[in-house]
């Protein structure tokens, strides 16, 4: 996943002070990850029930028990014919959905930059990037889950538990993994058009600019989106009304002539192209003093640097309007209360209802259980995030912790199936571990989003499919290994 925040800079004596900013930071990201873990995973086993599990199991969901349940999916065991439609099938594709809806302009090829698409530039969400983070990573990735998924598939291909006399569904095994990753993926390349939709209503302004730098595309003229927004419109020139107006003349006449000394390095596919954007990028993006380097090309390029420079000194040089978290909302103190109150109802509601209150008591105290252990999942999914780009050509994060969720989910139900002992206790936390920790360690819409950021560029296609193919190989395969061994089954015996 992207990474959207900087390491924060330690600069002489003050170090320890950005340091502690660092941590609280991370405190309240953490704090807020959890609490929106615990709704993902609420949400997905709501849609579970909803669309299956009261069919397979009628009258053990009292909040459906006065409608009619969807009744769309099916267990994913072997003791009937199906299972390629999955419980959580739902769930991954909403969750995928708004995975593609929560992404940035410069995710999509807009213009601007701003951290979510989907509203206005100017709006107050754009502010509350610990949500931001909490939604995508906290909320979606609890949402969708992999474990679950690839254990219905294992379960289908063997057969529930200990029984023999179940043939194996090899073929539907495997058109449930391909259905589970076109209609996730799909949902995900959805969700960002939805958002694309939404970017360009809500912002005329950016939707002119998107219309011309199409045109100038058409051209072979390259649009830096790095750029502040006059700059980045000026410079290729896009052709937005009123873009001149309120600049002063002799100012307006210095980028005219550094526009006119690089205009036919703005090609794309031009040698010096690289040099050109990242010498825009550091005087007009990151406001930095230019390197050595850096100004030597530019001299021998014949580009007219002073005239950039004489732009950036003056005093109506635009500036985009960085996004604050700087809210109430996003405190330590206000994010460990919530959490903990969270953390509270919860348990109170796990311990203070009986299973001889009513027939539906079960289903609800181990939800609250499973809800209890999501928050961890999710954090030990983000931590593992940091080692995406390392080691392997794929995200080795998100790879480990699906592969690990996956094996401690088909863990958790192939030790309920041989269990001896059917107390709540222990029932209730295998199927805890198996929906709420592993459920919300393993994620579906950031291994789409990944997916579809590999199959967007040509040069890394093959690694996409690769990424697909090694990511459902390693977690069925080890995951078939740990079922067929503790529940002693044999792959075709029939």
């Amino acid at each position: 996943m992207e990474k959207t925040k900087d390491e924060v800079e330690e600069m002489g004596p003050a170090k320890d002070v950005p340091v502690t900013a660092k941590k609280n930071m991370l405190l309240i990201q953490s704090a807020y990850m959890g609490l929106f873990a615990i709704l993902g995973a609420a949400f997905r086993i709501l849609f579970a029930q909803l669309f299956g599990d009261e069919c397979a199991n009628p009258g053990t969901v009292g909040w459906l028990a006065a409608s009619s349940p969807l009744c769309v999916t099916a267990d994913g065991q072997a003791v009937r014919e199906g299972g390629i439609i999955f419980a959580d099938l739902p769930a991954n594709m909403i969750g995928s959905f708004l995975m593609g809806m929560m992404q940035t302009t410069a995710a999509l090829g807009l213009p601007g930059s701003v951290p979510i698409a989907w509203t206005s530039v100017d709006s107050w969400f754009q502010g509350w990037e610990v949500i931001h983070l909490a939604i995508r990573t906290g909320f979606c990735g609890s949402l969708t889950t992999f474990s679950s998924w690839n254990s219905a598939m294992v379960v289908l291909l063997f057969g529930t538990g200990t029984d023999f006399t179940i043939p194996t569904q090899i073929l539907r095994t495997l058109f449930g993994y391909i259905i589970g990753t076109e209609t996730a993926l799909g949902s995900y390349v959805f969700g960002k058009k939805v958002a694309e939709w939404f970017y360009l209503w809500k912002n005329p302004e950016m939707a002119a600019e998107a219309s011309a730098a199409i045109e100038k595309q058409k051209e072979g003229v390259y649009i830096n989106p790095k750029l502040p927004t006059f700059e980045r419109r000026f410079l290729p020139g896009l052709d937005v009304p009123g873009l001149e107006s309120g600049i002063e003349l002799e100012r307006l006449d210095k980028i005219y002539k550094w526009k006119l000394s690089t205009e036919n390095t703005r090609r794309v596919g031009h040698e010096d192209l690289h040099h050109l954007n990242e010498i825009e990028e550091t005087v007009l993006g990151q406001k930095d003093e230019l390197p050595k380097v850096l100004e030597e090309i530019a001299s021998d390029r014949g580009w007219d640097l002073p005239c950039l420079l004489f732009w950036t000194r003056g005093a109506d040089v635009r500036v985009e309007a960085p996004v604050s978290n700087d809210s109430f909302l996003f405190t330590n103190t206000l994010s460990i209360i919530v959490i903990f109150c969270t953390y509270l109802l919860l348990a109170t509601g796990l311990v203070l209802i009986k299973d001889d209150q009513s027939t539906y008591d079960e289903t609800y105290r181990t939800m609250m259980y499973s809800l209890l252990l999501a928050p961890p999942g999710a954090l030990l999914r983000w931590y593992l995030s940091g080692f995406n780009g390392k080691w392997l050509p794929v995200p080795a994060g998100t790879l480990v912790a699906n592969i690990i969720g996956s094996m401690v989910s088909i863990t958790s139900i192939a030790l309920e199936y041989v269990s001896p002992v059917k107390g709540f206790w222990r029932i209730s936390t295998l199927r805890a571990i198996k929906v709420g920790f592993s459920g919300s360690l393993t994620t579906v819409s950031t291994f789409v989003s990944e997916v579809n950021g590999f199959l967007q560029v040509r040069k890394t296609q093959n690694t996409g499919y690769l990424y697909i193919v090694s990511t459902l190989a390693c977690a069925c395969t080890l995951a078939s290994i740990i079922y067929a061994s503790i529940c002693n089954k044999k792959l075709f015996e029939t």
